[in-house]
């Protein structure tokens, strides 16, 4: 599974960099550089190649922070931070790094969203700059707005989850 999420993650990569690099030449001379809660471009910037790069730039760099953080869990299990920490702590290494195995998959699909969140408004922000519109596509309007959300809930159902799991590695059958 984490070799498949990492080939998406690095088509998304290349996608994004790749895909902007090529669209930069076709911009106008200024691009949308904030929408609104409604989709709406209300304030526009220069389409120079570095205003143009730098939200492919920001999304490396968070992808590049949630892999380092997905190989410090796997490289050090017993420094994963949990909500009950002793009964992690006195888990068998094994099961250490099958949590953190989870932590990992979660960290890898974060990037996986984070991607996909870049790509929709590059792309969306690369559709406002050329055509005769100046709102969000309905598709990206949504999906900016959602996929925040969703990672918002996700991290909220991880937090859940995982101290349950700890109980059941630890032999405690509690809710």
């Amino acid at each position: 599974m984490d070799r498949l999420t990492h080939g998406l993650n690095a088509a998304l990569s290349l996608l994004l960099v790749g895909g902007s690099l090529w669209g930069f030449p076709t911009l106008p001379a200024r691009v949308p550089r904030h929408f609104g809660l409604g989709g709406t471009a209300d304030a526009y910037w220069d389409a120079t190649l570095l205003h143009w790069m730098a939200l492919p730039a920001i999304a490396i760099v968070v992808v590049g922070g949630l892999y380092g953080a997905a190989w410090w869990v796997g490289t050090r299990p017993a420094a994963v931070s949990m909500p009950d920490q002793q009964r992690y702590d006195a888990l068998r290494p094994a099961d250490q790094r099958l949590i953190a195995g989870h932590v990992q998959t979660f960290l890898y699909g974060t990037a996986t969203a984070t991607l996909v969140l870049f790509v929709v408004a590059q792309g969306s922000t690369y559709h406002v700059a050329t055509s005769a519109t100046n709102t969000l596509p309905e598709v990206g309007w949504a999906l900016t707005l959602g996929i925040p959300v969703v990672l918002t809930i996700a991290t909220g159902a991880l937090a859940w989850w995982l101290p349950r799991r700890v109980r059941r590695l630890a032999g405690d059958r509690g809710p």
